[in-house]
């Protein structure tokens, strides 16, 4: 038995050289609009870095002002003398004006790679609450550290202090 044969009619798949232009066309589209967008999260990746050690400069050296005493070790007295090389500072009040380009340790040496910071602190007395467990103005102190990091961002650690 014969069968006829049938023809089929093979339809051509793929594309055309139009097709293949357009195609490659918004494909360069996409990747440009990506790179740029990976671009600017790549110059920005160091900002979280920057933004944590001024934050852990920031609380080394709180941590450093409040474990010295409240009053002079030497003559009793609040807020009279300022030792001026952080080194001799021997009591809370003696950190009021300090400043510093770059952070640096307590030996006053600087440490590598900060030296772009900026570090200042005020020590002003304060009186602290109010009633009957008030700290009158003569035994608390408000400490305020401003740490400025590369990136012209102020990071601001404040505490107060009593004497206790």
């Amino acid at each position: 038995m014969n069968r006829p044969v049938s023809l089929r009619i093979l339809s051509h798949s793929g594309m055309t050289l139009v097709e293949m232009v357009i195609a490659i066309a918004i494909a360069g589209i996409a990747v440009a609009a990506l790179a740029s967008a990976f671009s600017s999260m790549v110059t920005r990746t160091a900002d979280p870095m920057i933004l944590t050690q001024s934050q852990i400069a920031a609380e080394s050296l709180m941590e450093e002002i409040l474990l010295k005493p409240f009053a002079d070790p030497n003559s009793g007295l609040v807020c009279t003398t300022n030792e001026a090389a952080r080194p001799d500072k021997n009591d809370v009040c003696d950190y009021h004006g300090y400043t510093s380009t770059g952070i640096n340790d307590q030996a006053d040496s600087s440490v590598v790679g900060l030296e772009n910071y900026n570090v200042s602190v005020t020590v002003v007395p304060q009186a602290l609450g109010s009633g009957v467990t008030a700290v009158p103005l003569a035994d608390g102190l408000f400490i305020t550290i401003t740490i400025t990091n590369p990136l012209s961002n102020s990071v601001i650690l404040s505490a107060y202090r009593a004497n206790y």
